[in-house]
C-alpha cells in the first residue's frame, strides 16, 4: 500500500499562494493541506521551508519566490517582516481592498454557514498612510538605553521604532522625543518577572482635527520624582502636547493601564471631532484609530437604522457614546450600555458638550444588564452593537433577540466572530440583508464591517 508523503518541520516544498487567511498569511496547499506561509500573495509560487505540522494545516515561512506576482510591492517599512503589524504592505492596496472583501464573504459562508446576504465592496482610503491617531508602545533596555517599538508577533521581543508608517508623523515624532527624554533623565524599565522597575508603555493619542496630543507615561508604583520635571520639557519641546498624564499599573500583568491616574501637565482630556460631534478623550477611552474612516462608518451604521424620529434605540457596547451621538440626531431616544464605568462618564460628559439631551448611558456587562431589560418586556424599536473583538456573549445575544427590535446594525472588527454572532441570530428569526466593509486599518489583515439586520418574524 503506497503511503501519501507527511509533511515535517524542516521540509522545503514548493507552493502556488491561492488566497490569505485572517491573520494575513498566504494560503497554499500541499498534498491537500493547507499551509500558511506569511509575505506571500496570491497568484505567486514559492518555496517554503515548514516550520510546523498540525492535524489539518501547516506553518511555513518563506524561503525564496519562485514566480512573483504583478501585484507586489515594496514596503515602505524596514522592519516590516519582524514587526508583523502590516502584513498587507507588499500587496498594491486595490488588491488588499479585494481580499478584506474575500475574508469578509468566506466567514459568512465557512463559519456562518450565512448565505445570500450582499457584501459590498470595501470602502477603502484615498491615502492609505499614516492614518493611525494612536500608538501604544513597549518599552525595553537594548545596550544600555531605553527605546520605545512594538513587540514581535507572537513574542515579547521588542522590535525598536517610533517611525511606524500607519502612524501620523507627529505621534512617531513625539514618540522619538518621549524616547530621548526617557533616557536623559535615566528612568529604569520594568521587568514583570522580577516586579522591579518603572516605566512600563507608553501611549501617545492625538486628535486628528483639533491637532492636540496626549502623551501617558505608564509605570509601575515605584516612586517617580521626575515625572512633572519630564512632563514639563515634553510640552516646552512639543507644544501640541496638551496633556501629559502617568497612570500606575503596579500588577504582574499583561493588561497595559493600571486604575490610578495622575495629571502631570496640561489638560486631563482632549478633543477630537467625528463629523459634527466633539469628543472630550481621556487615557483610557476607546475612540476609533482612524477617525477619517470613522465618520463614514457611522454614516453607514445611521442609514442602515433607518431611523425617522420615533425609534427608541438601544446602542449596545456604546464607548464614549461615540455612535450614541450620530443616533440621537434621527432617534426619539437613545439609550446606551457600556461595561466601563469611566466610559460610561465620559459618554455622558460629551452629551451635554454637544448639548445632546435624547441619550442616557447605564454602566454593565451586557451579558447581565441584556437578559434583565428582556424579562421586564423592553422592546427597542432598533438595536446597536459594536462589540470588542471577541464578539457578543450569546446570553446577550439572546437578550437582543428576545426583544424583538425591527431592525439590528452590527458593527465589528472581527468577520469571524461576527459571522458566528449573524449564525446564532439567524436562528431566531434576524435576516442578514446587507454587509458594507469599511478599511479601518489599510496595510493590515483587519477589516470593519457594518451588517443590517432585518427582523423576520415581524417583517
Amino acid at each position: 500500500m503506497s503511503r501519501e508523503k507527511v509533511m515535517s518541520p524542516g521540509d522545503e516544498v514548493k507552493l502556488i499562494i491561492n488566497s490569505v487567511n485572517h491573520q494575513g498569511e498566504g494560503v497554499g496547499k500541499y498534498q491537500g493541506m493547507a499551509v500558511f506561509v506569511p509575505f506571500t500573495v496570491p497568484g505567486e509560487e514559492v518555496l517554503t521551508k515548514i516550520r510546523s505540522v498540525k492535524k489539518n494545516f501547516a506553518q511555513g515561512e518563506l524561503v525564496r519566490i519562485l514566480s512573483s506576482s504583478e501585484r507586489r510591492i515594496e514596503p515602505r517599512c524596514p522592519v516590516f517582516e519582524t514587526c508583523g503589524g502590516s502584513k498587507f504592505q507588499h500587496m498594491d492596496y486595490d488588491l488588499q481592498l479585494e481580499l478584506k472583501k474575500q475574508l469578509v464573504e468566506d466567514s459568512l459562508k465557512r463559519i456562518g454557514r450565512i448565505t445570500g446576504v450582499a457584501v459590498r465592496p470595501v470602502i477603502g482610503m484615498e491615502i492609505p498612510w499614516g492614518y493611525r491617531n494612536k500608538a501604544q508602545f513597549q518599552v525595553d533596555m537594548i545596550d544600555g538605553r531605553i527605546k520605545l517599538g512594538f513587540f514581535e508577533e507572537g513574542s515579547h521581543v521588542l522590535v525598536p521604532t517610533t517611525d511606524c508608517h500607519l502612524l501620523d508623523a507627529q505621534v512617531s515624532g513625539i514618540a522619538s522625543v518621549v524616547e530621548s527624554l526617557m533616557n536623559k533623565f535615566g528612568l529604569s524599565v520594568y521587568d514583570r518577572e522580577k516586579g522591579q522597575g518603572l516605566l512600563r508603555h507608553v501611549v501617545i493619542r492625538k486628535g486628528w482635527f483639533t491637532s492636540k496630543v496626549m502623551v501617558v507615561l505608564i509605570t509601575s508604583g515605584e516612586k517617580f520624582p521626575e515625572a512633572f520635571i519630564i512632563a514639563r520639557e515634553l510640552r516646552a519641546k512639543v507644544p501640541v502636547v496638551a496633556s501629559v498624564i502617568r497612570n500606575i499599573n503596579p500588577k504582574p500583568t499583561r493588561q497595559v493601564f493600571g486604575r490610578e491616574s495622575q495629571l502631570l501637565a496640561g489638560q486631563s482630556t482632549i478633543t477630537d471631532h467625528i463629523g459634527k460631534y466633539v469628543f472630550a478623550i481621556s487615557p483610557e477611552s476607546f475612540f476609533q484609530v482612524n477617525p477619517q474612516q470613522t465618520e463614514i462608518l457611522y454614516k453607514k451604521a445611521l442609514e442602515y437604522a433607518a431611523l425617522t424620529g420615533e425609534e427608541t434605540v438601544l446602542d449596545v457596547f456604546c464607548g464614549i457614546g461615540t455612535i450614541s451621538l450620530f443616533l440621537a440626531e434621527k432617534a426619539r431616544r437613545v439609550i446606551g450600555y457600556e461595561e466601563s464605568p469611566q466610559a460610561v462618564r465620559d459618554a455622558g460628559a460629551n452629551a451635554k458638550i454637544n448639548k445632546v439631551t435624547n441619550v442616557e448611558f447605564v454602566s454593565g456587562k451586557a451579558e447581565d444588564r441584556l437578559p434583565r431589560l428582556a424579562e421586564r418586556g423592553y422592546r427597542p424599536d432598533v438595536v446597536v452593537v459594536d462589540p470588542p473583538r471577541q464578539g457578543i456573549d450569546k446570553k446577550a445575544l439572546q437578550a437582543i433577540s428576545d426583544m424583538q427590535p425591527q431592525r439590528m446594525v452590527y458593527i465589528s472588527c472581527d468577520p469571524g466572530t461576527m459571522a458566528r454572532d449573524l449564525q446564532f441570530l439567524s436562528h431566531r428569526g434576524y435576516r442578514a440583508i446587507e454587509v458594507q466593509p469599511v478599511d479601518m486599518f489599510p496595510q493590515t489583515s483587519h477589516v470593519e464591517c457594518v451588517v443590517l439586520m432585518s427582523n423576520v418574524k415581524n417583517g
